[in-house]
């Protein structure tokens, strides 16, 4: 304790200036009295002990055989619960990783087929495409060669009235 004193001076602080409070860590023999009484409240024995220090290391072995056997059945119990729940837990999960897999695999297809039918789609539209233009073509040949007969027809008849004048003159 004086070399605590001895540090306080020369750090300038002594206890002195500030209200004297006691502060006491927490020991080995604590902690364990802390544990003995939470585990013996779980297995229904006192809540109140008495505060003795030599009561606390036979608090430790204060649990009887059959309360340990209890309690482990107890928890027995528990872990089968709970390795149910997790085999369960599994067993969701893989069939969910089976599901995803199922929508994946007919998202791909669905995604093929789609551009498959999309190349469908644009192949036909330059079909029609082309058909159009090559419509359009026709009809202006058409009608160019509807022209050209109109044409032709008139110059038959503009010969045939000149033939026809030359035989009526040539009798």
């Amino acid at each position: 304790m004086p070399d605590r004193v001895q540090d306080a001076k020369a750090n300038g602080t002594t206890g002195e200036d500030k209200p004297k409070t006691r502060t006491r860590p927490t020991t080995t023999r604590n902690r364990s009295q802390q544990k003995s009484k939470r585990f013996e409240r779980q297995n229904g024995g006192e809540t109140a002990r008495p505060a003795a220090p030599a009561a606390a290391p036979a608090a430790e072995t204060d649990l009887s055989p059959r309360a340990l056997l209890t309690r482990l059945e107890q928890q027995s119990g528990q872990l089968g619960i709970l390795r149910s729940k997790l085999d369960e837990a599994r067993q969701a999960l893989e069939r969910e990783r089976e599901s995803v897999q199922a929508d994946r695999k007919a998202l791909a297809e669905e995604r093929q087929a789609r551009e498959r039918f999309e190349a469908l789609l644009k192949r036909e539209q330059g079909a029609r495409k082309q058909a159009e233009e090559t419509l359009e073509e026709s009809r202006a040949t058409a009608t160019a060669l509807e022209a050209q007969h109109h044409l032709l027809r008139a110059q038959l008849k503009a010969l045939e009235h000149k033939r026809r004048g030359l035989f009526s003159r040539g009798r």
